[in-house]
């Protein structure tokens, strides 16, 4: 009896049903400021066209966020905090450095290529000066893990000591030259887009060269 009583109050404590709404409310927002900046680009998008695409009013679009960066700024983090779950999962069911490398251009290339509208915006808002900063900022945090990920499979004799870190830029670069031309134009399936670029990146990494 004890644990229904708890269990019902649980379900209708009013300040967890408030984050739930407030949750719901702001993922419909950024959705729809997805959906705008994929259109206008960042630089012409408007809040009240973003509150208009969320149906919501301009007023109550600022109680969620206090301005479009902090709108863009969001939607990004969130995908990139997917993106980087969707990576570690798939990287760590593998035991050597070469399934690493293969998951982690695999998950990347797929990730985005049903997010192409997103990583459209973020081409090219990231090619201004002050969202370049902060673009590169978030690609180091991924170099770190990468390069970690080299350093280790060095340790384990899979490939040869070498400057893990600039090896982890070129891997990532090379992944978003590959999406870009995705999003910008047609080419290879994502497949084989996939698998030719690992096993290019993985012969570098053999070779020692920093790729």
């Amino acid at each position: 009896m004890q644990f229904i009583l708890v269990s019902m109050t649980t379900a209708i404590d009013p300040d967890r049903k408030q984050k739930m709404v407030v949750e719901f409310r702001r993922g419909e927002i950024l959705a729809a400021a997805t959906r705008v900046f994929g259109e206008k680009g960042f630089e012409a998008t408007k809040m009240e066209e973003i509150a208009a695409a969320a149906g919501v009013a301009k007023g109550t679009l600022y109680l969620y966020f206090e301005s479009k960066d902090e709108v863009y700024v969001t939607t990004v983090e969130r995908a990139l905090a997917e993106v980087a779950a969707l990576t570690a999962e798939h990287v760590e069911r593998e035991s050597t450095v070469a399934g690493k490398l293969a998951a982690f251009v695999r998950v990347r290339i797929a990730f985005w290529d049903e997010q192409q509208t997103l990583y459209r915006v973020i081409l090219n808002s990231s090619r201004d000066g002050e969202h370049r900063a902060r673009s590169i900022g978030w690609q180091r945090v991924v170099v770190v893990y990468l390069a970690s990920i080299f350093e280790e499979g060095a340790r384990a004799g899979e490939i040869p000591e070498q400057d893990y870190a600039a090896a982890a830029w070129a891997v990532m670069d090379a992944i978003r030259g590959v999406n870009e031309r995705r999003v910008f134009s047609e080419g290879r399936g994502a497949e084989e887009d996939t698998r030719f670029l690992t096993e290019f990146l993985w012969a570098g990494l053999r070779a020692g060269t920093g790729i």
